[in-house]
């Protein structure tokens, strides 16, 4: 019990590390000022640049790769282990403790857990992201896919009720992140992610 109890306490202050509030601070600009108000990939993007984005976006997938790879790869005896520092990457990812709780959505660091859980589920979520995300406009949509589609994957994958019951606890704090983006959505408030890439969002 202590391995899962350790586990998840070392996934959690992981996952807390928000690359986006430190780059910020070395820029001395405030992203929580912009866009959406969040700190994590998508707002860095609209409020600094896609490139910022980029570089924010592949830290939080390496938070969620590296608690879920090393759980995979070096404590096998521990069956539900990969699950429950998955979600409490993606939770540390959100509520960090050190920033009042108020942290990024968690939708790269999941990207992370699925990476380190299957490469290949990555590449094709990887690719849905793009598509659903282009098509749409929103990444809020190819998020939602995600949130379904992971757990589902892992519960026919495993023929395991449980691990998909313990992802869909991160899930559904991913979730509630975005509620105010379809309320943006519906009334027409929100930001295009396209728009990160033709104009230039700055704060």
């Amino acid at each position: 019990m202590y391995v899962y109890i350790l586990g998840a306490l070392i996934a959690y202050l992981v996952g807390s590390f928000s690359p986006s509030f430190f780059l910020a601070k070395i820029l001395k600009k405030d992203i929580r000022k912009g866009g959406s108000g969040n700190l994590g990939a998508s707002n860095t993007t609209l409020t600094l640049g896609w490139k910022w984005g980029v570089l924010v976006g592949a830290a939080d997938i390496f938070k969620g790769f590296i608690v879920v790879f090393i759980a995979r790869m070096f404590f096998k005896d521990y069956e539900y282990l990969p699950y429950i520092v998955a979600s409490m990457a993606i939770i540390g990812h959100i509520f960090p403790f050190y920033l009042k709780f108020k942290g990024g959505k968690g939708f790269a660091t999941l990207m992370g857990c699925i990476l380190g859980y299957n490469p290949i589920a990555f590449v094709i979520a990887g690719i849905l992201v793009i598509i659903i995300t282009f098509a749409t406009d929103y990444i809020v949509f190819a998020t939602l896919t995600m949130l379904i589609g992971f757990p589902v994957f892992v519960g026919i994958y495993t023929h395991n009720i449980i691990y998909p019951l313990i992802l869909a606890v991160g899930s559904i704090c991913i979730l509630s992140k975005h509620f105010e983006n379809f309320k943006k959505i519906i009334k027409k408030e929100e930001i295009g992610i396209r728009s990160a890439f033709t104009k230039k969002h700055r704060i």
